[in-house]
């Protein structure tokens, strides 16, 4: 299957300072190297490099979704001691060209998830 691409006007950045990403209170994620990805329509979504996420609260998930300007998606449910996210965390393996820099970076979402950044 042949996948198709769009173009879209999608700025992606690197985030001032550190970023922290928080799941039902516990630090989960912490990176210097955090991408924004600003597309419009959408919320600003923040990427971290899989390296900077505890491996130990991840747990695969069967689902997919496609974007047509970033890609398919896999995700990852949230396993902690106090609570569960199903798949509240996404990225993308093969992405389109246009979002090249997110490869390999987490993305996630959730009334239990906070971020904090933090100056270096």
């Amino acid at each position: 299957m042949t996948r198709q691409c769009l173009d879209k006007d999608i700025k992606i950045r690197p985030a001032k300072g550190r970023v922290h990403v928080l799941f039902d209170d516990a630090e989960i994620g912490s990176s210097l190297n955090a991408l924004e990805l600003d597309e419009p329509g959408a919320p600003l979504r923040i990427y971290l490099p899989r390296d900077d996420v505890r491996e130990d609260v991840l747990e695969r998930s069967e689902t997919r979704t496609t974007c047509p300007y970033k890609g398919e998606a896999h995700y990852y449910t949230l396993k902690t001691l106090t609570a569960d996210g199903p798949d509240q965390v996404w990225y993308y393996p093969d992405p389109c060209p246009l979002v090249e820099p997110i490869r390999d970076h987490l993305a996630f979402w959730g009334d239990r998830i906070e971020y904090r950044y933090s100056e270096v």
